[in-house]
């Protein structure tokens, strides 16, 4: 059964400043008691329906989230709320807004920013998507006497009503500065701003200098402004690429005052191919009394196409000894907690949540799926098989579900009460791989791992050193992650996935920056993101001349090894690998030394061992990019091994 960590959050004392989810603090608390997670330890989406844009606050001993709902402009003419007092049990609150109550708004009712002040709770929203200044529509304020509303309209007309620095007035976030002074950041269209709400929350005031509207935009921005304070320092936090694509991420700056200046420092979130794709608009959360954060955002599974079809979801956010942000990841764990299986597809069998365990009765072949695409992973669960004579257990790299004993592709691999634990291929049909003695009770709880990486695959039963099963396989790459029954009724718990990591790697979802990228998709990040399965788009790709690629290992460490792998890794031609770079490292971003020259390389992966070499930054630079004419360079992925 769940630990529970999460429920620690019902009996903590809950209270801090806030304005839009944006906590406001003059220094990293100390460690205080509080949960730790990875992720929506009882699953993302954390809560059910097509919704985008979260934005949090917290109001005495509950957080609240207040998402836009992601239907057609024309069905957007109201916003629901969620509330908690655990994180993992959420209350709906439905009609928080309406239009009805907004005589001025139509549709397009987005990005809800909440904050409570003067005894009162205020929501900010934008409304009707408004494209020049002769359409009535922008930003609104509504009020009301309680979190879950109904909110009205506070003022009879927008707030923001008009272009201001070519930005256009959506995507509002409110945050309230220690000295008291609220600021309201916003801007689509790739322009932001920041201006100074009086202290009646209703009308904007001015600067020193006597302006109403200051323009903050760092490089990238597109829209989604989410304003923080953490350790006497302003993060702004943004959404860059098309909403409706795959290059939907956040990035970040930091800066010394509310307005800035705002340069932008990394990538934190992004699309991962094996969990979900559009990661953007997000809000954070700390957990009061502690150094604990979470970013909230939305993401579109990897199998929706529809634009709207967006959940929610948060995972944990952590930040370097320097205050930068670590690359968020995100997380696949579903502890059932909360009662429910969003994000679950089921194909045969009866499946339901009624004990904080997903229970499946007896049938030939019912499977559980997530919406997940790994190729290279871990993947535990504890299996308790409550009746029957036959087995239950993972499925894993399964492609086309269907209802049937074996109507899928990929892999499957069980215990049963005959006393063994399996491993097996289907494919519309059963080959057995492999066959082990192990003792299952009914009504027993077992650990149940399985790990895979390329055509390696080793399954574990509670014993998660030793595997009882191991065998080579390379009939499915990858594929969704799930759980499965074959004649006997079961209960699952605690599952999660992981991504197999090579060991050592340094580099690994480290902040990395580089020269000017061939496309958004194929940015510095995806050199260091684990990987080379993930296409073209997996790789860092500049046609600059000299290009380079850097990446902040976080500390000066000693390094042992580079690897690089080029074009042909990623199953590009084997004229694009990279012909002559070079190697540095540096202890502080300024002084470099060389420690690796190659010239007339060919290979798809090279390997550089070094000896006594040490540093924090670790730099390429590219002197040829390829045997051919083509002159972008091609980086699948930089390991750095200490």
């Amino acid at each position: 059964m769940r630990t529970d960590p999460l429920h620690r959050f019902a009996t903590a004392t809950l209270s801090l400043l806030l304005a839009g989810g944006a906590i406001t603090t003059s220094a990293p608390p100390a460690a205080a008691a509080g949960p730790d997670l990875p992720a929506a330890v009882a699953g993302n989406p954390f809560v059910d329906g097509w919704y985008a844009d979260p934005d949090v606050a917290v109001y005495g001993d509950r957080y609240w989230v207040y998402p836009t709902t992601s239907k057609t402009y024309a069905e957007q003419t109201y916003l629901d709320a969620f509330s908690s007092t655990d994180l993992v049990h959420w209350t709906k609150h439905p009609n928080v807004l309406t239009t009805a109550n907004v005589p001025w708004a139509r549709h397009a009712v987005w990005a809800p920013a909440p904050v409570a002040r003067n005894g009162r709770y205020y929501l900010y929203f934008a409304a009707n998507d408004i494209q020049d200044d002769s359409q009535l529509g922008g930003i609104g304020v509504a009020v009301a006497d309680r979190p879950e509303g109904p909110y009205r309209d506070a003022i009879g007309r927008p707030l923001v009503g008009a272009f201001h620095n070519g930005a256009q007035p959506i995507d509002q976030d409110v945050f309230v500065d220690d000295d008291g002074q609220a600021y309201l950041y916003y801007g689509g269209h790739g322009h932001a701003n920041v201006a100074r709400l009086n202290p009646d929350m209703t009308s904007l005031g001015t600067f020193p200098d006597g302006g109403t509207f200051r323009e903050i935009t760092p490089s990238g921005y597109v829209e989604g402004a989410q304003m923080f304070k953490r350790g006497g320092r302003y993060y702004l936090m943004w959404s860059e690429g098309g909403w409706t694509g795959p290059d939907y991420s956040v990035s970040y700056a930091i800066a010394d005052s509310p307005t800035g200046p705002f340069t932008e420092l990394d990538r934190v979130l992004a699309q991962d191919p094996a969990v979900a794709r559009g990661s953007g608009h997000n809000s954070v959360i700390n957990v009061p009394g502690t150094d604990i954060w979470y970013v909230v955002y939305h993401r579109r599974p990897l199998a929706e196409t529809d634009g709207n079809h967006r959940q929610l979801a948060y995972d944990r956010m952590r930040f370097n000894d320097d205050g930068t942000i670590r690359r968020v990841a995100m997380k696949v764990r579903d502890d059932f907690g909360d009662g429910n299986s969003y994000g679950w597809k089921t194909h045969g069998g009866t499946w339901t949540v009624p004990d904080g365990r997903l229970r499946a009765d007896a049938s030939a072949g019912g499977k559980a799926l997530l919406d997940t695409n790994f190729g290279d992973f871990t993947q535990d669960t504890t299996v308790t098989i409550t009746s029957g004579g036959g087995d239950a257990g993972l499925v894993f790299r399964a492609t086309r579900p269907a209802v049937g004993v074996d109507a899928y592709s990929g892999y499957y691999a069980g215990i049963g009460t005959t006393g063994r634990v399996v491993l097996g291929r289907a494919d519309n049909s059963w080959t057995q791989l492999g066959s082990a003695p192990v003792a299952v009770a009914p009504g027993t709880a077992h650990r149940l791992r399985v790990t895979a990486a390329g055509t390696s695959i080793k399954v574990y039963v509670d014993d998660l050193v030793t595997p009882r099963i191991s065998v080579t396989d390379a009939a499915f790459a990858s594929g969704a992650n799930g759980v499965r029954v074959f004649n006997a009724a079961a209960a699952f718990d605690d599952l999660a996935v992981d991504p197999v990591t090579a060991p050592g790697n340094l580099a690994q979802g480290r902040p990395a920056t580089g020269s000017p990228s061939c496309a958004a998709s194929e940015g510095p990040e995806k050199a260091v993101n684990g990987t080379v399965t993930g296409g073209n788009a997996d790789k860092f790709c500049s046609s600059a001349a000299g290009a380079w690629l850097r990446v902040d290992l976080g500390a000066t460490r000693p390094i042992t090894r580079f690897e690089l792998a080029h074009a042909q890794a990623g199953g590009e031609p084997a004229g694009f690998n990279t012909r002559a770079f070079g190697l540095s490292v540096s202890d502080d971003g300024a002084t470099w030394r060389e420690v690796v020259d190659v010239a007339g390389n060919t290979a798809a992966t090279t390997v550089h061992p070094v000896s006594g070499v040490s540093g924090r930054y670790v730099r390429l630079d590219v002197a040829v990019p390829t045997g051919t004419t083509d002159q972008a360079t091609r980086i699948y992925e930089l390991r750095v091994f200490g």
